[in-house]
Formats: structure tokens, C-alpha cells, sequence
């Protein structure tokens, strides 16, 4: 719990315009497996999926309405994505 940093291993549309030193608020301990769908991973001991995209389904491990400036721009992104 608490507030980290994202590892962008991939660029997409849903991240755009985000510093890559911007921190994310983490409430949850689930961590789930860094896989082919990860967009970016976060650290706590271990890398996790933070950000995760399959087709038009976007996931987040973090609260971005809680993220302040990163998180609002996020939303703004995921508000602008085509179907």
C-alpha cells in the first residue's frame, strides 16, 4: 500500500503524456504475474502487472482517481482511446 512508480515497458495511448518518474497510488496487495498483456509494471519486492491491455480491456493495479495529476491524465487518456 502506498505510492509507486511505473516501468513502461511498452508504449500505448493509455499512458501517454505521463512523466516516467510519475507515482501512482497502490492500495491493494494483490500482485499479479508480469505477462505477454503487461503495458507497465510497478515494484514491491518483485516486479507486478500494474497496467495490463487484452484487446479493448484496459486494467490497473493502482487508483488513479487517487493518483493526483498522473492518474487525472490517465483517465483523460482512457476518456479519449477508439473503440
Amino acid at each position: 500500500m502506498g505510492w509507486n512508480t511505473l516501468e513502461i515497458l511498452r508504449d500505448t495511448p493509455l499512458l501517454a503524456g505521463i512523466p516516467r518518474d510519475a507515482r501512482f497510488y497502490f492500495v491493494h496487495s494483490y500482485a499479479g504475474p508480469v505477462n505477454a498483456h503487461t503495458l507497465a509494471t510497478a515494484t514491491h519486492g518483485t516486479p507486478f502487472a500494474a497496467v495490463v491491455q487484452r484487446g479493448n480491456f484496459y486494467g490497473v493495479q493502482f487508483h488513479p482517481e487517487r493518483s493526483g495529476p498522473a492518474g487525472a491524465q490517465l483517465l483523460k487518456n482512457f476518456l479519449t482511446l477508439s473503440a
